[in-house]
Order: C-alpha cells, then sequence, then structure tokens
C-alpha cells in the first residue's frame, strides 16, 4: 500500500474518523494511526507526526491524555475515548 498523504487535512481527518468509529481500544496514539489506520510505511516523519496528532486531537470523543507506554510502539502522545 502507497504511503498516506497526510498534508490533506480534511481527508487525514475524515479517514482518522473512520478509523476511530471502529477502533475496539479506548487509547491510540498517531503512530497506531498510521500502521494500522493509514496504512502507512516505515517512520512517519515529525510533519506526519504532527498532522496525525491534531487530527485524532480535533476527533469526536477523544481527549488528549499525553503519554502513555504502548507494547508495539513504545512511549506515545496518545489520546483517549471520552
Amino acid at each position: 500500500m502507497a504511503k498516506f498523504d497526510v498534508t490533506d487535512s480534511k481527508a487525514l481527518s475524515a479517514a482518522a474518523a473512520k478509523y476511530l468509529a471502529d477502533f475496539p481500544g479506548d487509547t491510540i496514539c498517531a503512530v497506531q494511526l498510521w500502521y494500522e489506520g493509514l496504512g502507512g510505511q516505515g517512520v512517519p516523519t515529525p510533519e506526519e507526526m504532527a498532522a496525525m496528532d491534531t487530527a485524532l486531537g480535533a476527533a469526536t470523543g477523544w481527549k488528549d491524555i499525553g503519554g502513555t507506554r504502548f507494547e508495539k510502539y513504545g512511549v506515545q502522545h496518545s489520546f483517549k475515548r471520552v
């Protein structure tokens, strides 16, 4: 799968919202969204991480909770379902 283009904030927000609607967990980070929700490949750039954090922060029903340790991704800036 091709690398997802996060420069289109509307498309990114829509893709994040779609993924989050069916997401079974209560905590998510940008890296998890990148790999599992957007089909991203390789390591996301700082700009891509910032764009995904912005999209997650704007998602309805999710709040910023700061750093959380993920088994697969280590400590990441995270968002929790409210």
